[in-house]
């Protein structure tokens, strides 16, 4: 999965945020290498080139943990660009 280029790993994240897990309509590092079958390190690394081109936005989640705890968790989701943007 080395040759994915940000234009294809932006479409991925569409896809896996169009039917996000929560309601919130974001998804951690964790989901988001789960949906798209890539190690966690590599959904990073691309992800610090979408935060920094405006693609992606970062986002604290509630999420609830396996023992029941509610904690806030940091997660991305697409940023929504309005078509009178140039």
């Amino acid at each position: 999965m080395a040759g994915v280029t940000e234009a294809e790993l932006l479409e991925q994240v569409q896809e896996a945020l169009d039917a996000p897990p929560s309601e919130d309509g974001a998804m951690s590092v964790v989901e988001l290498s789960e949906a798209l079958d890539i190690p966690e390190s590599s959904v990073r690394k691309r992800l610090r080139k979408l935060l920094v081109s405006g693609s992606v936005e970062l986002v604290k989640v509630r999420r609830v943990a396996l023992n029941g705890l509610v904690s806030r968790r940091v997660a991305y989701k697409t940023v929504k660009k309005d078509l009178d943007e140039n």
